[in-house]
């Protein structure tokens, strides 16, 4: 993917990924953040132009200082999408990013012609909370993200010398670079006023969770979808919550198939 920075008006600057070619999709990343290789970018790549921002915080903690709440970092969104001249795209998000793709068509409505969420993060019932995975060890994260362990094992790096050993160490502090960004925004309860913008959004929706996912239930599916005037929601069995790499086939197959349903202008 090419790798670029963005310079907003604002002053701000965004490092973005992109790469492929035919309709936009926007692809706002999980709580790993953005990696060029990433086996979901790439299959999305073969059909589609994608666009993929790294978020506020997760290459330096310091670009949070002038991103206060949810809606403005929704609003730092939106200018770089005015600056990329994504005019006509599809807005997918998984975990983190999916909560904030749900906020961006929420906010700005006539923006994403069809949203695709996946794994959102966003909601809250008591009845079955997120988990708190802000308070585990960064070393124990994984076991709660992962359901499947075959595609658990393909994703982590095995440590058999010293030089897989520091790429470890280095992926560990990156993620607690990731969380510590990410808990801005979601702790200690991540419904930040979500639900009462889901009827905003007018375009259609498809939101597919981990049947398995012991982050963030299936359950939320049913609280999105009385939220939104045109939603899809899908349970992918056998799948936790990194489900597009989890049950990859199952995924792309669902969102090619709700991207189709509707023409989309090619860039």
């Amino acid at each position: 993917m090419k790798d670029e920075t963005v310079s907003l008006p604002s002053g701000r600057q965004w490092q973005v990924y992109s790469g492929g070619a035919g309709p936009n999709i926007l692809w706002l990343h999980g709580l790993r953040g953005v990696d060029p290789s990433d086996p979901m970018l790439a299959a999305l790549q073969t059909r589609y132009r994608v666009t993929a921002p790294v978020a506020p915080g997760f290459n330096d903690l310091d670009e949070l200082a002038r991103i206060d709440n949810i809606h403005e970092l929704v609003l730092d969104y939106d200018d770089l999408i005015g600056q990329l001249e994504l005019t006509a795209f599809n807005l997918i998000g998984h975990s983190f990013g999916a909560m904030i793709a749900a906020d961006i068509a929420a906010h700005f409505p006539r923006r994403a012609e069809r949203l695709v969420l996946l794994a959102p993060f966003g909601l809250w019932n008591d009845a079955f909370p997120v988990t708190d995975i802000f308070a585990m060890p960064y070393t124990q994260i994984d076991d709660i993200l992962w359901h499947d362990p075959g595609a658990r094992e393909r994703f982590a790096r095995k440590i058999t010398a010293d030089a897989d050993a520091k790429i470890v160490a280095e992926q560990t502090v990156r993620l607690a670079q990731s969380l510590t960004a990410v808990t801005k925004f979601v702790w200690p309860i991540p419904d930040r006023g979500l639900s009462r913008r889901l009827p905003r959004i007018a375009c259609p929706a498809l939101l597919l969770f981990g049947a398995e996912d012991r982050v963030v239930s299936p359950r939320y599916a049913e609280d999105f979808k009385k939220g939104l005037r045109d939603a899809e929601t899908v349970i992918v069995p056998g799948a936790g919550h990194m489900l597009p790499y989890e049950k990859p086939q199952q995924v792309m197959g669902a969102i090619e198939r709700f991207l189709a349903a509707v023409p989309a202008k090619v860039a």
